[in-house]
C-alpha cells in the first residue's frame, strides 16, 4: 500500500466522520436559554393581564396555565395546611418570590417552566 492510498483512505474516513457529525448536529435541537429577569418579569405582568402563561409540560406539550388555576391550586394547598386563602396581593408576592427563586421562569422562546402540580385538580392528591 502506498502512502497516497493511505491518505485517500484516511481522507475518506475523515469525510465520513465529518458527515456523520454534521448530521448529528443538524438533528439536535439546542435547549433554549432562560430569558433575562427583567424580560421575564415584564412577560409575567403581561401574562397576568391576559390571564394565562404558556407552560412547557414534561410530555413536551405547551399548556395554558391560567391565573385562576394558579390561585385555586395555591389556595387549596394553604387551606389543607389550615391557613387562610391568599389575598390577591399575597398571591402576586408569592408568585414573584417563585420567579426570584427560580422555581418559575421563562425561556428565551417565551415558554414558561414551573411545577406541573399547578395543572392538578385542587384538593385531589395524585
Amino acid at each position: 500500500m502506498t502512502s497516497k492510498q493511505r491518505n485517500t483512505s484516511s481522507r475518506t474516513a475523515k469525510l465520513r466522520h465529518q458527515a456523520k457529525a454534521r448530521a448529528e448536529r443538524s438533528t439536535h435541537t439546542p435547549s433554549p436559554k432562560l430569558a433575562s429577569f427583567p424580560a421575564t418579569l415584564e412577560a409575567f405582568k403581561v401574562g397576568l393581564a391576559i390571564g394565562h402563561l404558556p407552560v412547557l409540560c414534561s410530555d413536551g406539550q405547551v399548556r395554558q396555565l391560567t391565573y385562576d388555576r394558579l390561585r385555586d391550586h395555591l389556595n387549596a394547598v394553604f387551606t389543607s395546611e389550615g391557613e387562610p386563602p391568599l389575598s390577591a396581593g399575597e398571591l402576586t408576592r408569592f408568585l414573584a418570590d417563585s420567579l426570584a427563586s427560580g422555581e418559575m421562569g421563562m425561556r428565551t422562546d417565551g415558554v414558561w417552566f414551573t411545577s406541573e402540580d399547578f395543572f392538578a385538580t385542587p384538593g385531589v392528591q395524585s
